[in-house]
């Protein structure tokens, strides 16, 4: 599993929780099923066996939704 957190501030380390609940809700649209984690951080679970189209669908899709936040 990997986790990625979402804070509103590097220092303080606040949570950003409407933020990850946005990129969850983003990426279900887009096809790509990313878990939360605890209030402001989403999981991904990728297989053991996954082709590196599946690797780049997956990351571009979270590369997108990020850049949308924006």
């Amino acid at each position: 599993m990997i986790g990625i957190e979402f804070v509103q501030d590097q220092k303080t380390k606040e949570g950003a929780q409407s933020s990850a609940t946005k990129v969850i809700e983003m990426c279900f649209e887009r096809g790509l099923l990313v878990l939360g984690c605890g209030p402001n951080t989403i999981r991904l679970c990728p297989p053991l066996i996954i082709t590196e189209e599946q690797a780049d669908f997956a990351t571009g899709t979270i590369e997108d939704c990020l850049k949308s936040l924006l």
